[in-house]
């Protein structure tokens, strides 16, 4: 926290301004600011979700509901690197139990914990859509694929000693703070405006009847019938609806004639 008493430096807020700019509507930017305040604190605080809530104009209870939603979003600390190893049922066959027991004991830790010295935090992931590389894991999002229990002690070995390491796409392994903030800042260079006026994925720039409080006029008949005037339109569900509608009167007349 900042010596004025805020979560996010006046360089911080400055960057944090141009994300908000990126959208037509405020609240669009709620998750890369989230991914902001993450890359400050370590996690998201109470107080950076205030901070989030003023500059987007909202309760800090819209912006709770919305961080509490996603789990990439943490509430305590995480560590410096956040290991996640999936549970799911092809990792747990092909060993992923003893990669936890390995871990655990290399870090000295349970499940869920973080270590003492903030550096490493251990979670099960419910399934990380890597059957293939299974037994699988992430460290920081970034995947390690068929690893046994040597191969992520290693791995822990190499951060702690200060080593690159690369993913199975050849990424490094940053810090989760550092991961964060390229979370929040990415399309942040890009051009906004007009130069893609077709484009409305992401808010960059919406044609105008895209933009915020645009809703185009219905036209009604005026006489009970369905949006597109007569039954011509209507759909098949709405027709047989009507059959067995008739139908059924019909039973009802036949039954009060008896």
């Amino acid at each position: 926290m900042t010596q004025n008493g805020r979560v996010l430096s006046d360089e911080v807020r400055e960057t944090a301004l141009k994300i908000v700019a990126k959208y037509p509507n405020k609240r669009s930017a709620a998750l890369p600011l989230l991914y902001l305040v993450q890359s400050v604190e370590g996690y998201v605080t109470d107080a950076g979700m205030r901070e989030v809530a003023d500059l987007l104009e909202l309760t800090p209870a819209e912006v709770l509901a919305t961080s509490s939603f996603y789990t990439m979003f943490k509430k305590r600390p995480q560590g410096d690197y956040l290991i996640s190893v999936c549970r799911n049922i092809s990792c747990t066959h092909r060993g992923a139990r003893k990669v936890f027991e390995a871990l655990e004991e290399r870090l000295g830790i349970e499940t869920g914990e973080c270590t003492a010295d903030g550096r490493f935090m251990l979670e099960a992931a419910e399934c990380l859509a890597t059957c293939d590389g299974a037994p699988s894991m992430q460290i920081n999002y970034e995947d390690f694929y068929r690893v046994t229990p040597q191969s992520a002690v290693e791995v822990v070995n190499e951060l702690e000693g200060g080593r690159e390491v690369r993913s199975v796409r050849g990424e490094p392994v940053k810090t989760s703070k550092e991961i964060s903030y390229e979370m929040a800042t990415t399309g942040l260079g890009l051009p906004t405006g007009d130069v893609e006026p077709a484009r409305t994925i992401g808010g960059e720039s919406p044609p105008p009847d895209a933009a915020p409080g645009f809703r185009p006029k219905e036209q009604g008949g005026g006489s009970g019938e369905p949006l597109g005037g007569s039954s011509a339109g209507r759909s098949p569900r709405s027709e047989s609806g009507d059959s067995f509608r008739d139908a059924r009167s019909e039973k009802e007349r036949e039954g009060g004639d008896a």
